[in-house]
């Protein structure tokens, strides 16, 4: 048990300590703010129908858990993977190896540790959310009950799946982490509360029975044949928005039930990947499996002699210089196209054309940002590889490190994004659309220079996955305000203050990386 909660409480120790978890526990600080809007406020998180709630401590605290649940399943899952992966990076899994520690004993301390970390953000919202309601002005009683309850019943058991799920991820795609990402952004956008009714046990984040007991409630309450829950950042529209007071609603023993059996689902889990855990043998394990035909007699033969040319310096070209970029460019286009796996170019081409043959307005909105989201793998360590890869003593005492290999991998990572959205920048051409084709490549420019600043400042790609992430799952969800590729946007407003961040992160990111070089 020593070593359990010393593997539990290092590996904790160490991830809270990090850059993104400090930046994402931030934006939790300022999320748990926004979750209760007040009633003044210009948008909703939840209304049933044309209702909301007052701000009581009933409604303040299911609206805040079931949010949190939401919240910190988009983004914890990218918060707390590569947890294996690193002890692989650092050595530490080697010692580990020779240890006497079982792999279902290994695996379920990286569980408990990826929960705590989404533990200890979800005590923290849970806190903020009380401080909101305390500071806001209203004459509700407190209630500590309708604040914990929720988040026990609610949260945590969707964080514990999410914990164990990212563990099995790892184990079964460790080489593979692009197909982990983009599983898993497939997988949640089957998982988040649909339209229509599902039971129980089969609401993995326990969002949608408690939506659907709210719409029950108001339905009774104001008489109505019809009340859908709006769940989300509803900015705006807020003219015919009635009140109602929300008293909570009583928990049933089939529901209770069914959150215990996704914890259930998350110890199985575990389980199933200590039967696959390849024990830190990541490279002997890939070697075993191909199998090497016998020499045969006739299959050998002797060395044949071969005689030495000499070799005259003379006679050798001579070494010319080059100064330029052109050859950088041309090797961060190869490394970012062979990065992951080369089937993977089939999905990119598959975007391509559903570019082309979509509806514009779809094509825009909606697969546009899955194109780029696929590319996760490429853009998260575009500047930061060097460091991954223990080079960056090399790189960065190279010829003018700054405008030559920095610009390189700015350039790269543009015209590989500019390139997959060519078909519909094609169509806005033949259009004559000028302002969609600008925001386009404003966002295409945007997005890698995010990337760039995100791993300059923090030195990893972590912090890049959970952002992008989120902005991904915001545009389709057509947030307008995170909109950074003209889909909702429009106006030259727009368009000049995407070219004004642009250009102050790229600043920063080049201020950032010659700090760092004038250090070494």
């Amino acid at each position: 048990m020593g070593r359990f909660y010393k593997i539990v409480y290092g590996d904790y120790l160490q991830r809270t300590r990090s850059y993104a978890f400090l930046i994402t526990l931030a934006a939790s600080l300022y999320a748990a703010y926004a979750f209760v809007p007040a009633h003044d406020a210009n948008y909703t998180t939840l209304r049933i129908g044309n209702y909301i709630g007052v701000s009581n401590s009933a409604w303040t605290g299911y609206v805040t858990a079931m949010m949190t649940s939401v919240f910190l399943s988009i983004i914890g899952f990218y918060l707390i993977n590569s947890n294996i992966k690193k002890d692989i990076d650092t050595g530490v899994g080697m010692i580990i190896a020779t240890t006497s520690i079982t792999n279902l004993r290994y695996l379920l301390a990286k569980t408990v540790s990826n929960f705590m970390l989404l533990f200890t953000i979800t005590a923290i919202i849970c806190m903020m959310s009380i401080a909101v309601f305390l500071i806001r002005p209203g004459n509700y009683h407190f209630e500590i009950l309708n604040f914990i309850t929720p988040f026990l019943i609610i949260t945590l058991p969707s964080l514990f799946l999410i914990s164990s799920l990212a563990v099995f991820a790892e184990i079964v795609c460790y080489r593979y982490t692009v197909i982990m990402n983009i599983g898993y952004f497939i997988l949640l956008i089957a998982l988040l509360p649909s339209a229509q009714p599902i039971s129980p046990v089969f609401d993995v984040l326990g969002v949608k029975t408690i939506t659907t007991g709210m719409e029950q409630l108001v339905m009774n309450k104001f008489h109505l044949a019809e009340a859908k829950t709006g769940m989300g950042f509803h900015i705006g529209n807020k003219g015919h928005i009635r009140l109602f007071e929300f008293e909570g609603l009583r928990w049933s023993a089939f529901y209770m039930l069914s959150r215990l059996l996704w914890i259930g689902i998350g110890f199985g889990l575990t389980y199933f990947s200590s039967l696959l855990f390849h024990r830190f043998d990541v490279t002997e394990r890939v070697n075993k499996q191909k199998k090497q035909k016998p020499l045969s007699a006739e299959t050998i033969q002797a060395p044949t002699a071969k005689t030495l040319k000499e070799i005259r310096l003379g006679t050798l070209p001579k070494i010319k210089p080059s100064f330029g970029i052109g050859l950088l460019i041309k090797t961060e286009l190869l490394m970012l196209y062979r990065k992951g796996p080369k089937w993977l170019w089939l999905f990119n081409l598959g975007g391509m054309i559903a570019l082309a043959l979509a509806p514009v307005n779809i094509a825009h909105q909606m697969i546009l940002p899955c194109l780029w989201f696929l590319q996760i793998g490429r853009w998260s360590d575009l500047a930061t590889k060097e460091k991954t890869n223990r080079i960056h003593y090399f790189t960065y005492a190279s010829y003018k490190p700054l405008s030559r290999l920095f610009s390189a991998q700015l350039l790269a990572g543009i015209i590989i994004s500019v390139g997959l959205s060519s078909p519909l920048l094609l169509r806005y051409s033949i259009a004559m659309e000028p302002l969609p084709i600008i925001s386009i490549f404003l966002g295409a420019i945007f997005i890698v220079v995010f990337a760039i600043f995100l791993g300059v400042i923090s030195g990893g790609k972590k912090l890049f996955e959970i952002l992008f992430f989120f902005l991904a799952y915001s545009n389709i969800n057509k947030i307008p305000v995170l909109d950074y590729f003209g889909a909702l946007n429009k106006g030259t407003n727009y368009m000049v203050m995407m070219a004004v961040l642009s250009l102050s992160i790229t600043a920063i990111s080049y201020i950032w990386r010659r700090f760092e070089i004038s250090r070494l």
